[in-house]
């Protein structure tokens, strides 16, 4: 006859979060979730948007850059053509520095500061596209 061995318990398991089990070791420490936590919402404000414009009007090459200097407009003004190889990426994030770090709203700089700017450069992306 066969005597089944019990399980060693392993004590109390954690609840499950995003489909995973928190370790043991892993509850005593600060939430992850919360050093990922999504950045405030973003309402696209008149002061916001300004800033934005005002922006790509203070920076003509970068502008250039980022909305794809044509060959065509380069020669009409007779220089070189501005590419936007790569550089889109690091056009958004320093708009968003620029935008977010002086936000009216202090939960913003705040975020920012604590998280950097690449969580607001898609938002720039996504205003800038529309």
């Amino acid at each position: 006859m066969r005597k089944h061995k019990t399980p060693k318990s392993r004590g109390k398991l954690p609840e499950k979060r995003g489909g995973r089990a928190k370790n043991l070791q892993d509850a005593d420490e600060g939430d992850p979730a919360e050093s990922k936590a999504s950045p405030p919402r973003i309402t696209w404000s008149q002061t916001r948007t300004e800033r934005l414009v005002e922006w790509l009007e203070d920076h003509v090459e970068d502008r250039q850059r980022l909305f794809s200097d044509s060959a065509q407009d380069a020669r009409e003004e007779n220089r070189r053509r501005r590419t936007a190889k790569n550089v889109k990426a690091t056009l958004y994030s320093k708009i968003a520095e620029d935008i977010f770090s002086v936000d009216e709203d202090v939960k913003f700089r705040d975020d920012l500061r604590a998280h950097g700017v690449k969580r607001y450069a898609k938002a720039i992306e996504n205003r800038v596209a529309r």
